[in-house]
């Protein structure tokens, strides 16, 4: 995962300064322990453990103001029973009066001080398994996230090492987390265009898999752009195919070869693609043409 969608834009990036990542990070160095060792004895599950990894963050930097407002209960099934009385971190007296019983009754709940509803959306969603997340504890490569997202899974990563430096040089460890979680919501919470883009994401991985962009690999700009696009983008399968078509127009040293060679991959008629992202592209009549050529690939 390389860059944020414009539909989580609005998130920061960076949380904190690279001052404050290392003043914090041997806090939550040794807070960490604890509850990893709680998870490898399978007392809390993955949605419970990254549930408490946002807390351990949250609590660290807000110490008195992390909590929020209690809001109305955000009707969402959830299996996040864990007691927060049996959460191994130290709170202020002020929040321990405000907690309640459980972890799911906290992000249903309550407010989190820089937390958008998205990521508590997720994380009860994740426990009930309605989104069908996978915790991983590494920084997956695209083609690892490319063979979850056609299967219509997504991964959520926390960072449990180097907790001082910035993940990827552009995020912080918790920021990381966020991302991941909000756009796990984008992908699962009343998503319209959920169908195409599995299918553009089993047309790409046909793409990979039979070489179709080998030739074009070696340009650093163009394998960012298609790394973005497969592992990052989380929009609309149109517009992500318009932003395909662009890139390999752009960047293909033989752009009337390759174009013909586009055509045919694709199954639809020339003409469909010659307009896509000009202004006689129709929308309305050619969106549903370009969805079923990908959903072709889809087994």
């Amino acid at each position: 995962m390389i860059k944020i969608s414009s539909r989580a834009g609005r998130f920061k990036k960076k949380l904190v300064s690279h001052d404050e990542l290392q003043i914090e990070s041997p806090k939550i160095e040794a807070a960490l322990a604890p509850l990893l060792d709680l998870y490898r004895q399978k007392t809390i599950t993955d949605a419970e453990l990254v549930a408490l990894y946002v807390i351990l963050y949250l609590s660290t930097r807000f110490p008195g103001t992390w909590l929020g407002a209690k809001r109305p209960e955000m009707n969402i099934a959830h299996d996040m029973h864990f007691p927060v009385k049996s959460i191994p971190l130290s709170f202020e007296e002020n929040i321990k009066k405000r907690l309640p019983e459980t972890l799911g009754e906290l992000f249903s709940g309550f407010a989190l001080r820089s937390t958008p509803e998205t990521v508590n959306r997720s994380l009860l969603s994740w426990s009930a398994k309605t989104y069908p997340l996978i915790l991983m504890f590494h920084i997956p490569q695209p083609s690892e996230v490319l063979a979850q997202q056609k299967m219509g899974k997504r991964c959520v990563t926390i960072v449990t090492k180097d907790l001082n430096k910035y993940v990827l040089g552009e995020r912080d460890p918790l920021s990381f987390t966020m991302h991941d979680l909000i756009h796990a919501d984008h992908f699962y919470h009343d998503n319209i265009c959920y169908e195409g883009q599995l299918s553009l994401y089993w047309f790409l991985d046909h793409c990979l898999s039979e070489g179709y962009f080998d030739e074009l690999m070696t340009n650093a700009d163009f394998k960012w752009e298609l790394e973005y696009l497969i592992s990052d983008m989380n929009a609309y399968a149109i517009h992500s195919l318009k932003c395909l078509k662009a890139a390999l127009i752009h960047y293909h040293p033989d752009k009337e070869m390759f174009f013909e060679k586009w055509v045919k991959l694709v199954g639809v008629e020339e003409e469909t693609l010659l307009r896509l992202s000009t202004l006689s592209y129709s929308p309305e009549k050619e969106d549903s043409i370009l969805l079923q050529a990908m959903k072709n690939f889809r087994q």
